[in-house]
C-alpha cells in the first residue's frame, strides 16, 4: 500500500511528528524503525525506540481501512516483539494506534476483557480528531493534512500556506524541509490522482526549479560544461536535469526501488514524455509497469 510507504518515510524522517499527534512529551529523543517480526514475516508499522536506556518502547499502528481485529493484530504484534527481545521484559511500553478515519475504528470493545484496562497502555486516535488538537500547531504536521482535510477546496486553498510553514520553520534543515515537501506532495497527489504533477506544483507554488539553489547548481555545471549554445540551453538543460530528478525520486519511493536504477531508465526518455510518465506513476502499481511504459516509447534506446 503507497500510503504505508508514505508514513513510514514521514515518521522515520520525523519521529517527533508522532508525539505531537498524540500529545505525548517523551522524556528523551527517539528513533523510529519498522521492523521485521521473524517467525509471521510481519513487519511493525512503526517502533519508537528511546535514546536513553529504560525509556518507554512506542508501537504505532496506522490504520487506514476497516480490520474488526486490528486492536488483536496490534496486541499481538506486541507479543511477538517482546518474545523475541527478552532482554526488554519488565520495561514500559505503550501501543499507538492511528485511525485515518472514524469508520476504520471497530472499537475497544473487540478486546473483551482487557478493554476495561486499555487507558493504562493504548492510546488511540483519528487523524483528522488528532491534527485538529494537537497543540503547538507543528509545521511538521502539515505534511499529514492532506489526509484529514475531507474539503478538497480547502486543500486546495491552504497547502500553499503548509508548504511556506515548514519553509520557515528553523527546526528543519535544508534536506529534511525538502524532503517534508516532497511527502506532503505525494500526499496532496493521493487526494488528487486526476491532476498533472504540474498542476500539483501550480496548487501548492511549489519554487520554479531554476529559481532554487539546485536549479542553479544544475545551470552552472550545465554552462561549465562548455554548452555551444550559451546560457540559454544550459539553463534549459538545467530545468530539464531537475526535472528528471525530482520524478526518479517520486518513482524510487513508491516502488522501494533504487535511485540509480531508476535514473537509468528515465535517462532513455525524452523531456516532453516526462508529465506523460508522472501521470501514469499515480495508477502504476509495480516498477515492472514503469519499465514496460518506457520500453514502449524507446523501441531502439538499448535494453533494460
Amino acid at each position: 500500500m503507497q500510503t504505508d510507504r508514505l508514513f513510514h518515510e514521514y515518521f522515520q524522517l520525523a519521529p517527533q511528528a508522532v508525539f505531537a499527534l498524540f500529545q505525548i512529551e517523551p522524556a528523551c529523543r527517539y528513533e523510529f524503525s519498522s521492523p521485521v517480526l521473524k517467525e509471521a514475516e510481519r513487519r511493525l508499522d512503526g517502533l519508537l525506540v528511546p535514546e536513553v536506556p529504560g525509556g518507554c518502547y512506542y508501537f504505532l499502528e496506522v490504520q487506514g481501512y476497516r480490520d474488526p481485529s486490528i486492536y488483536w493484530r496490534l496486541v499481538h504484534e506486541i507479543g511477538l516483539f517482546y518474545t523475541q527481545q527478552p532482554q526488554l521484559n519488565g520495561t514500559e511500553w505503550k501501543a499507538l494506534l492511528l485511525f485515518l478515519d472514524h469508520s476504520h475504528d471497530p472499537g475497544v470493545s473487540t478486546l473483551g476483557p482487557l478493554a476495561g484496562s486499555h487507558e493504562q497502555w493504548l492510546l488511540r486516535g483519528v487523524l483528522p480528531d488528532l491534527l485538529h488538537s494537537a497543540q503547538p500547531r507543528d509545521p511538521v504536521l502539515h505534511v499529514l493534512r492532506p489526509l484529514a482535510v475531507a474539503n478538497a477546496e480547502e486543500i486546495r486553498q491552504r497547502a500553499r500556506e503548509w508548504v511556506v510553514e515548514i519553509r520557515e520553520d528553523a527546526r528543519l534543515s535544508d534536506a529534511l524541509e525538502v524532503r517534508l515537501i516532497e511527502l506532503l506532495t505525494m500526499f496532496v497527489i493521493q487526494r488528487f490522482s486526476q491532476l498533472s504533477y504540474k498542476e500539483i506544483e501550480m496548487m501548492l507554488q511549489l519554487t520554479p526549479l531554476e529559481k532554487t539553489k539546485a536549479g542553479q547548481e544544475l545551470i552552472e555545471q550545465g554552462i561549465e560544461q562548455g554548452i555551444e549554445q550559451g546560457i540559454e540551453q544550459g539553463i534549459e538543460q538545467g530545468i530539464e536535469q531537475g526535472e528528471l530528478s525530482i520524478l526518479a525520486r517520486l518513482i524510487a519511493r513508491k516502488f522501494d526501488v533504487r535511485l540509480e536504477r531508476v535514473m537509468a531508465q528515465l535517462r532513455r526518455l525524452r523531456r516532453e514524455d516526462f508529465e506523460a510518465l508522472a501521470d501514469f506513476v499515480l495508477d502504476a502499481t509495480t516498477f515492472a509497469e514503469i519499465r514496460t511504459w518506457i520500453k514502449a516509447r524507446t523501441p531502439n534506446n538499448g535494453n533494460d
